[in-house]
C-alpha cells in the first residue's frame, strides 16, 4: 500500500552548519490493514517521513508510492484524492480553540463540502466511538490532554481514511491517557485502517506487540515484525 523506495531527504546548510542528511537510503513497504510504529530519537527522521508521505516534504532521492501512484509526480487533482485517504493525529493536538468539540468535527468535514445531514449524521457517531459523546458541546480548554487527543483522533477518523498517521500522539500525556489513546489506535486498527505511528515512547511500543521499525542517524536499523523499542 505504502512503499518508500530509497528515500533520501537532505536539508541545506543554515548559517554555518553543514547541510543536514536527515535519511540515507531508506526502503520500507507497509501493506493494508499493518499497525506499524517508526521509533527513533527526537531528530531521527520520523516526522520528516509523515511530511514526506503528506506531500509537505519532498525526498532528495528516491520515490514514495501510495497505492502504486508517485506521491510527488501525481496531478494536483489526484494528490488530492490521496491526501483524502489519509488522516493525521498529532502530539499538539490542532484544534480550534474558539469551537467546541463537535464543531471542530464538523468544521473538518464542512471544508471538503459535506452536507449539514451528513454532518449531524456521522459527528455524534464518531464521538461515540471515541468516548466523547458527553463532552460535545466543551471547548478544548476544558477537556484533559487525553480527551484533546481522542478529539483529534475523532477529527482524523470522520473522513474513513485508509490510512492514520499518528506522530507523537502521547507525547504530552501522562500514562494513563497514553494506554488510553494507545488502545484507540489499535481499535481502529482492528477496523481495517492501516496505521503508522511515530513515537519514542518506549512502553507504548512494546505493550503493542506490532512491528517496530527503527531509525538511528538517518537509517533503519531494525524492522521488526513483532518488535520491541531497541535502539
Amino acid at each position: 500500500m505504502i512503499f518508500f523506495n530509497n528515500i533520501t531527504k537532505v536539508f541545506p546548510p543554515h548559517l554555518t552548519r553543514k547541510e543536514n542528511v536527515v535519511l540515507e537510503n531508506i526502503s520500507f513497504k507497509v501493506d493494508k490493514g499493518e499497525f506499524v510504529s517508526v521509533v527513533g530519537r527526537s531528530g531521527a527522521g520520523k516526522t520528516t517521513l509523515f511530511r514526506m508521505l503528506l506531500g509537505e516534504e519532498a525526498p532528495t532521492e528516491g520515490e514514495i508510492f501510495f497505492d502504486g501512484q508517485n506521491v510527488h509526480k501525481v496531478s494536483p487533482s489526484k494528490f488530492y484524492k490521496i491526501r483524502r485517504r489519509v488522516g493525521t493525529i498529532f502530539q499538539d493536538y490542532k484544534l480550534l480553540s474558539s469551537k467546541t468539540v463537535y464543531e471542530n468535527i464538523a468544521y473538518a468535514m464542512e471544508v471538503t463540502g459535506s452536507l449539514d445531514k451528513e454532518v449531524k449524521r456521522d459527528v455524534p457517531e464518531i464521538l461515540e466511538m471515541v468516548g466523547l459523546g458527553l463532552q460535545a458541546h466543551q471547548f478544548p480548554h476544558q477537556l484533559s490532554g487525553g480527551e484533546q487527543q481522542r478529539t483529534a483522533i475523532a477529527r482524523a477518523l470522520i473522513h474513513n481514511p485508509d490510512v492514520i498517521l499518528a506522530d507523537e500522539p502521547t507525547g504530552d500525556l501522562d500514562p494513563y491517557h497514553s494506554r488510553d489513546v494507545l488502545n484507540l489506535l489499535l481499535r481502529i486498527n482492528e477496523c481495517g485502517t492501516t496505521v503508522l505511528l511515530a513515537t519514542h515512547d518506549k512502553d507504548c511500543v512494546n505493550a503493542l506487540g506490532k512491528r517496530v521499525i527503527s531509525l538511528r542517524d538517518g537509517k533503519i536499523v531494525n524492522d521488526i515484525k513483532e518488535g520491541r523499542f531497541i535502539l
